[in-house]
């Protein structure tokens, strides 16, 4: 199917598209962006909903407004990556998606990589990136690769942090519009264990896996797990 971008200013900036054409090329459905502001956001397949991007200065700051009123150290984010008083960890986030979690991340004051493999997610997140001028955005790289070819050639981190996409049977099936979306477009993570147990092998500390609070571990083995109200982190401490 085609991929349309919008006609931009020549000075307007354009990640790389070549993997994003391949695709394009491939896919069963149409791939539409659209200009908003300095960046680029996905086109809805419903005409009547908000196209998908990321907000990067707006979500940092609301993280950080709520952090003012209410202590980082009670969530259980927090308290799976192994944040304490006067200590943050440097996390390394496989699996990048929307940002939400590295953004996270960095508003509690972590030095953060983040990854993301699939084309088009990548393209949201560089656009997004390359917008942004929020001064925390100097502790967070992004690089645009495969969480396996990139453990293999990294250097080690203290945390490594893990939300595989896969399905689910206690997942619930009206799921919002961005993963639905995603997982049309990008499926299941088929690779998420062989992923988890290269983590193992490169996490100084410990291997943080972020699941639907009802659904089963992604691997057998004692880990420490922090309850939500929808999702828990499943954290496997002394792993290497």
């Amino acid at each position: 199917m085609a991929l349309k971008l919008p006609v931009l200013d020549k000075n307007f900036y354009l990640p790389d598209i070549q993997e994003l054409e391949v695709y394009s090329q491939n896919c069963s459905f149409e791939i539409e962006f659209e200009q908003i502001g300095n960046q680029l956001w996905l086109k809805s397949d419903l005409p009547k909903e908000k196209p998908i991007g990321i907000e990067v200065d707006e979500t940092i700051e609301r993280h950080l407004s709520y952090f003012k009123k209410s202590s980082l150290y009670k969530e259980n984010l927090a308290k799976a990556l192994g944040i304490k008083p006067g200590y943050r960890p440097r996390v390394l986030d496989l699996t990048g998606g929307l940002l939400g979690d590295s953004l996270m991340m960095l508003a509690m004051g972590c030095e953060v990589t983040t990854l993301e493999r699939h084309p088009v997610v990548s393209f949201l997140i560089q656009s997004a990136l390359h917008a942004a001028t929020h001064p925390l955005l100097k502790n967070l790289t992004f690089h645009p690769k495969d969480a396996l070819s990139f453990l293999q050639q990294s250097e080690d981190f203290e945390v490594i942090y893990f939300d595989p996409m896969f399905e689910d049977a206690n997942q619930k099936a009206g799921a919002k519009k961005e993963m639905r979306i995603f997982r049309e477009m990008i499926g299941s993570d088929e690779d998420a264990v062989q992923v988890f147990e290269m983590a193992r092998s490169r996490a100084l500390r410990r291997v943080v896996v972020k699941r639907p609070r009802l659904s089963r571990p992604l691997v057998n083995g004692d880990c420490l797990q922090f309850e939500g109200k929808s999702t828990r982190y499943d954290s496997y401490l002394n792993v290497k």
